[in-house]
């Protein structure tokens, strides 16, 4: 994948692969599109979101947004 996986930790809990229980990632961002902005040709708009796939099994895991705990 070109980068080592690593632990990682979202709002302060770290991250398990719900599959396999892994505990290194890889890290990538993702746009997260939308029909109308992309009908509009505005995709550079759309929120992005985190990905972190397994390294043992390759599951994705995704965020939206920030780093925090929805409270």
């Amino acid at each position: 994948m070109g980068q080592k996986a690593t632990q990682i930790q979202r709002a302060g809990i770290d991250l398990k692969c719900p599959i396999c229980y892994g505990d290194a990632f890889y890290h990538r961002e993702a746009q997260l599109n939308t029909r109308i902005l992309t009908f509009l040709d505005l995709d550079w708009v759309n929120p992005r979101g985190d990905c972190y796939i397994c390294e043992n099994c390759r599951h994705i895991i995704w965020f939206y947004g920030e780093d925090e705990r929805l409270d």
